[in-house]
């Protein structure tokens, strides 16, 4: 495996710590969770993603049958690019941020979440380990990248479009 490889496993490894903390809060709070499967609310707007996650999204979408490609690369919508009828088209690839959408989250000391979610119960109410820190979450993917841009040659404050992955096959890599 390359070390370009092994940051790729990095992220992966970050992304299944951040699944798991998601899937916890999700079942221990599920009373205070709207947000549900087809709900996109938070995907009105599109991401921009650094070298290391665009790298795993663009194994995703080359993986993604020729039909679902022309779909994406076609997608007129103006939420992310990635919506295909209300659902992530490269949903086990989708970067931190949306993974943490609809959490609980503490991000430079302010608490925050989805306006759909907690209406019932005050965020302060929550048990510290129950909070995601955005901040931590950032640290460590933008340590991640600047690794993976070093074996990878990329630039680690680089930042791009997710509809980029179908705009110029060249940037790709």
């Amino acid at each position: 495996m390359t070390s370009a490889h092994t940051h790729l496993r990095n992220l992966i490894q970050l992304r299944e710590r951040l699944d798991s903390h998601s899937g916890r809060v999700t079942a221990v709070h599920a009373k205070h969770f709207a947000c549900r499967q087809g709900c996109s609310g938070c995907c009105q707007t599109e991401r921009t993603v650094n070298d290391l996650e665009f790298a795993a999204l663009s194994e995703g979408f080359e993986a993604l049958e020729p039909a679902t490609q022309e779909r994406l690369s076609n997608n007129p919508g103006s939420g992310c690019p990635l919506l295909l009828d209300d659902a992530c088209a490269l949903y086990e690839e989708r970067p931190l941020i949306c993974r943490s959408h609809g959490l609980p989250i503490i991000l430079e000391n302010r608490l925050d979440v989805c306006p759909l979610n907690f209406e019932d119960m005050s965020l302060k109410e929550l048990p510290e380990t129950d909070l995601l820190s955005v901040d931590t979450i950032t640290t460590i993917l933008a340590v991640s990248n600047m690794l993976y841009c070093q074996e990878a040659s990329g630039d680690p404050e680089r930042r791009r479009p997710v509809s980029a992955l179908w705009d110029d096959s060249s940037k790709m890599r």
